[in-house]
């Protein structure tokens, strides 16, 4: 692990010997400013947790646990596109963004999307809820910021350190496999939606590839601002990525990801793609493929594995 780049996450006190790097309990009052540039103010560390994002579900989950949770998330129970799913049902509250009923569970601290409603979120301001707002990390760096971020709020800052260190090694065990594979045999992939795009520059997707060992063959093609890149059936011919990967999960349709796979692979217009003559279209799970929590590791092994499977086992 980059000893340099783990110093530059970690919040500021940090006791460093010429070994460890172990950040010190967060001193309160905290003051710190969110992801909107907004000033968050905890008097303590928070024990009743109201959490709005699926990422912060997920990390928030191995920071403090079902006990610091007051609600989660209604898609932290889905496990189409979670990756707590498990921990979630018949065990923590789920909630959308409703006032009410978030301030009814008088939390110390609620994780709300940096996108959400700016009329609720000053509602929960002034019934004296501390709003922290969040935006999604889209690479993997950004992510770790996250989490240590979390860390430092619930005055978990040595384990989140841990959490960030263990990605770390994951990735780079995935990294010094990927090494091995010969430059010739290395795969261009793309990922394709059933609304008609392919994540690149800018998309949590695009990092995923990258440290798989793999090209975004659309990642140097122009991008809106979500990182989606609009495509017609028809460019998938003339890109023909070694690597085509589908949504494992479609909302709101159960069948709707089985269903687009075979349009795909059965399409007589597509037959020549060199992903479907060779069995190279993928189903890959959602939860992993959208994931922006410490999860993105399980999608970086997830994809090196099955570009690379005897290099990656």
């Amino acid at each position: 692990m980059n000893l340099r780049r783990f110093l530059a996450l970690v919040p500021a006190l940090v006791i460093i010997t010429s070994a460890t790097v172990t950040p010190l309990p967060t001193r309160y009052p905290l003051a710190v400013t969110d992801d909107s540039g907004a000033s968050v103010l905890l008097p303590a560390a928070p024990r009743r947790i109201v959490s709005l994002t699926l990422p912060s579900d997920e990390v928030l989950l191995s920071l403090v646990g079902p006990e610091r949770l007051s609600a989660v998330t209604t898609y932290a129970a889905d496990p189409g596109v979670s990756n707590v799913a498990a921990q979630v049902a018949g065990r923590l509250r789920t909630l959308t963004m409703n006032v009410e009923a978030v301030i009814d569970l008088r939390p110390d601290l609620a994780i709300v999307a940096n996108w959400s409603d700016a009329r609720a979120v000053s509602q929960l301001r002034a019934a004296g809820v501390p709003v922290y707002l969040m935006a999604s990390g889209l690479t993997i760096e950004s992510i770790e910021q996250k989490i240590l971020r979390l860390g430092l709020l619930t005055d978990e800052s040595a384990r989140a350190a841990e959490m960030v260190a263990g990605m770390e090694a994951r990735l780079q065990a995935v990294q010094s496999r990927v090494a091995r594979v010969p430059a010739a045999d290395r795969l261009r992939v793309m990922d394709y939606s059933d609304w008609g795009t392919s994540s690149g520059r800018g998309s949590s997707w695009d990092d995923i590839v990258a440290h798989a060992g793999l090209l975004n063959v659309v990642g140097d093609r122009v991008s809106d601002e979500w990182g989606q890149v609009p495509l017609a059936r028809e460019s998938l011919l003339a890109i023909d990525p070694d690597l085509l990967v589908l949504p494992g999960w479609i909302d709101g349709d159960p069948n709707g990801a089985a269903s687009f796979f075979n349009r795909i692979t059965k399409d007589p217009a597509l037959r020549t793609l060199s992903a479907v003559k060779r069995n190279r279209v993928l189903v890959m799970p959602e939860n992993l493929r959208s994931a922006t929590s410490q999860y993105i590791v399980d999608a970086v092994e997830w994809l090196a594995h099955a570009a690379y499977p005897a290099f990656v086992p």
